[in-house]
């Protein structure tokens, strides 16, 4: 009578870095991404297209310091150039069943979020973030205040809490607690750290923010590819600000479109700079010393 095989348990990754580095980088890059503002400072807000450039300019640099000084921490610790891989830039190789994934896990947290919302009596509540960023005050405004939120946000900030804080707090308490324990541990603090930093505007909506910081590293977790969450987050970011501006159903499918392929052809980069790099090593390994 043959038997199953037992499913594998997770494993840390070689060459991870642990708890302690995590929260460093973490504090590091909140740190530094303080520096994000001084776009917005210098070019001030006395025409509303200067205000809404700055925002911009404040966005694109906070969401730079979120990939490249973590990347740079890590090379540092590790004495070594990390792969995109290393991060879960990667190529899913079912994509279809990662993207079964990710409709799974929207759905769960819609209806997750409606539930905390019935109970903290939101309501008809809208995120006030938008207004805040200069999103309602025409219609190019919205819609590059919406682009940024769409395409610049998912990337930064799941490089920087999936991509490296998760999983290095993850391994580092893997070998304390055990694998599956850690995954749940790691997923929960890392949603409430998730949610604290995004509750500033309105502390009502924390809650279903780290819940969704939860669902972001458990889709991270199920599917191993940092594109899964990019794409979750993607689409709630999409909902959240089309609904905040009051767009139609085809606005939104048309900013989900747009930001979509944008983020499709960055992966597509970072593919082939991936594939490029492991050919010149392969090549270098392979040729003869002189």
């Amino acid at each position: 009578m043959s038997s199953r095989p037992l499913p594998r348990r997770p494993q840390p990754s070689p060459g991870r870095w642990g708890f302690g580095a995590a929260l460093l980088i973490l504090v590091a890059t909140l740190g530094s991404a303080s520096l994000a503002v001084i776009p917005d400072l210098l070019l001030g807000d006395d025409t509303l297209t200067r205000r809404i450039v700055g925002q911009l300019g404040s966005m694109i640099t906070q969401n730079a310091v979120f990939v490249a000084l973590p990347v740079v921490i890590i090379a540092l610790l590790l004495q070594a150039r990390p792969a995109p891989s290393a991060f879960g830039l990667r190529t899913p190789s079912r994509p279809w069943m990662t993207a079964g994934a990710v409709v799974v896990a929207f759905v769960g947290y819609l209806l997750i979020s409606n539930l905390l919302g019935s109970l903290l009596d939101v309501g008809d509540r809208k995120d006030s973030q938008p207004a805040t960023l200069g999103a309602t005050e025409s219609v190019a405004a919205g819609i590059a205040i919406a682009l940024g939120v769409t395409i610049l946000a998912p990337v930064g900030e799941e490089f920087l809490m999936r991509g490296v804080v998760y999983p290095g707090m993850r391994d580092g308490l893997s070998s304390r607690i055990g694998p599956w324990a850690a995954i749940a541990a790691a997923a929960v603090v890392n949603g409430l750290i998730f949610g604290a930093l995004h509750g500033a505007t309105d502390l009502i909506f924390i809650p279903m923010l780290m819940t969704f910081g939860i669902v972001l590293c458990l889709l991270y977790q199920v599917t191993g590819s940092l594109y899964a969450p990019i794409a979750l987050h993607l689409t709630n970011n999409t909902v959240a600000i089309a609904t905040a501006l009051g767009w139609t159903v085809l606005e939104g499918l048309a900013l989900w479109l747009s930001a979509a392929a944008v983020l499709s052809l960055a992966a597509r980069v970072v593919g082939t700079v991936t594939r490029r790099s492991r050919a010149g090593i392969s090549e270098a390994g392979a040729s003869p010393a002189a």
